[in-house]
């Protein structure tokens, strides 16, 4: 059996979309670079220094695990990290 659900148009899809979107997460617009390890990091000014200091640490510590392109990640199937999004085009 199978149910089939409808989406919302009109005013109510517009509130919708409106409400997710104020939900929606945004980057941090007041940060700060940061280099660690010859590479650049943005840190929130909103933290506190100790904060800031123990994330610069921990990254510091762990470089090696953060991939900078494709080739640092060898051995993962390049299809398994492409994101494919399946709409109708004329949308």
């Amino acid at each position: 059996m199978f149910t089939v659900t409808t989406r919302p148009s009109g005013a109510e899809g517009v509130a919708r979309a409106e409400v997710a979107r104020e939900r929606r997460p945004e980057p941090a617009k007041d940060v700060l670079e940061k280099e660690i390890g010859g590479r650049m990091f943005k840190l929130g000014k909103s933290l506190g220094q100790g904060t800031q200091d123990q994330i610069v640490e921990e990254i510091a510590r762990h470089l090696d695990a953060f991939a900078w392109s494709a080739s640092d990640m060898p051995g993962i199937d390049p299809d398994f990290l492409c994101h494919r999004f399946t709409m109708n085009p004329q949308v």
